[in-house]
Formats: C-alpha cells, structure tokens, sequence
C-alpha cells in the first residue's frame, strides 16, 4: 500500500511539473516559437535538446543576451541568423527551466517529425488593401481595438507619411516585418513576449482579424519604407514653445507695465 501511494505521488508531481512547462512555455514562448510548425521570430525548437546540453539551454533561456555577451559561439550565431533579434531574459527558477526544457523535449517527440522544417505559411497570402487600411487605422488608434487596447502608436513609431506615428518608448516597428515576417509579427501581436506589452493587453486581447489586419499593415509599411520617411514633430513642438514663451513676454511688457511701488504712509 506504501508503495503505492509512493507511485501515485510520484505521478502527481510529475503532472503538475509537466503542466507547468507547458504553462510556462505558452505565456512566454510561443508567440516567438513553435515545436516542429517552423521558424517564427526565433527557431523552430524541435529537438533543440538533442541539440543543445542542458546546461547551455539553461543559460540561454534565463538571459541569452549574457550568454552572447560571453562569446558563446553558437549563441552569437543564433542572434546574428535571426537580425539580432534580442530574447527577454526570464525570471524562470532552476526548476521552472528545467520543466519548460522537458515540455519541449516530449513535444517533440510526439511530432514524430525529424527537426527538418519549413518556414510556416504566409497568413497574409490574402490580404487585401482593405485589411492594410483597417490596420493603418488600428495602429495610429484612430479606430479603437475591440477589447479596449492602447493603440499601437502610443508607443511605437512607423515611417508612414501618411498617418501620425511618434510613440518613442518602444522600439521602430517599420523593419519589423522584414525580420520577423508575417507569423513571427502575428504572434507577437496576438501573445506579446515583452512585459509591457504582456500587462498593457492581458486584459485586452487583440483579436484575431485585428492581428492580421495591424501584420498586413505592417507589410505594406515595411515594403513602402525607402519612399517614405518617419515625420518627427520634436522640432516643431520646440519652435511652438518659443514663440509661446515670447508672446507670453511680449504680453506682459505692453499690458503690465513697470510700476514704481507705492509709498506707506503712517
């Protein structure tokens, strides 16, 4: 009797460290991989741990920037393969690492698929000029998301004449589709990877005709980027600012004239 409830225990905690993977893997993997779907930002991971020691997976998941920092050559390949695309560090536990690199050594096993794999389909292969206006207006919040989001230009910016673009918090999005394509652009949209983007819209998903709306607009931005240029407003906000400031000066030496002050008498 001992011994089994030795082994249901065992199996207990077995479950709840696979689920945890799992968990793990989806809320901050998948929008930039797949296991044995094709490459999207980053790597099809299929294999990956016949590929790589436990030990490097351990260190390139929990900060794979300082593992490139190091001079790890195979680390520094992958940056440079996928253009320098940087991966979040993670405040994964020992045991948590451990746990998503099992979920992804038995998922690849169950594919059944040799690690060979192709880049996923272009979800845009039917996209239409109407999706890239819709996307257009999506981007700039001059057509508000279904679920409450922040338009995408509160912080990022786009070399498009002919919409306003100057969120300078995050980073340019006009090469974004150039070195993610469309899937790897889709599902950043759809399951953000970064933290401000995970709380900004966690409660506010991006629908599904809105991620490849907001990706086909990207497209069209990237494809049109060398005959447009992102339009700053900096110098003219500054320019604004002086000529308030002046006017304000001007106001108060005509209309406020100088006054000697007014003697006390006892």
């Amino acid at each position: 009797m001992k011994t089994l409830l030795t082994i249901v225990g065992l199996l207990i905690l077995s479950l709840a460290y696979a689920d945890e993977g799992q968990d793990l893997y989806n809320k901050t993997c998948v929008a930039c991989h797949t296991i044995g779907k094709g490459r999207l930002v980053g790597p099809d991971l299929i294999n990956i741990t016949e590929q790589r020691s436990q030990e490097w997976l351990v260190a390139f998941i929990k900060s794979s920037q300082t593992l490139i920092k190091s001079g790890d050559a195979e680390a520094v390949a992958i940056f440079e393969e996928y253009n320098r695309m940087p991966m979040p560090d993670n405040d994964f536990t020992d045991a948590q690492t451990l746990a998503v690199i099992d979920y992804i050594k038995r998922t690849s096993a169950g594919t059944g698929a040799s690690g060979e794999t192709a880049a996923a389909p272009d979800m845009l292969s039917e996209a239409t000029n109407e999706n890239i206006a819709s996307g257009a207006l999506l981007f700039s919040g001059e057509k508000r998301l279904t679920n409450g989001g922040s338009a995408c230009n509160a912080c990022h910016n786009v070399a498009d004449e002919s919409s306003f673009s100057n969120g300078t918090l995050a980073k340019d999005l006009t090469a974004s589709w150039k070195n993610m394509g469309s899937a790897g652009v889709a599902a950043i949209i759809k399951s953000p990877p970064f933290p401000l983007m995970t709380v900004a819209y966690q409660n506010h998903p991006v629908t599904e005709a809105e991620v490849l709306d907001l990706t086909a607009y990207l497209k069209s931005v990237n494809e049109n980027s060398l005959k447009q240029t992102s339009e700053s407003y900096n110098m003219a906000m500054a320019i604004f600012g002086i000529a308030a400031f002046l006017a304000i000066m001007i106001f108060i030496m005509i209309f406020y004239p100088q006054r000697k002050p007014s003697r006390v008498t006892a």
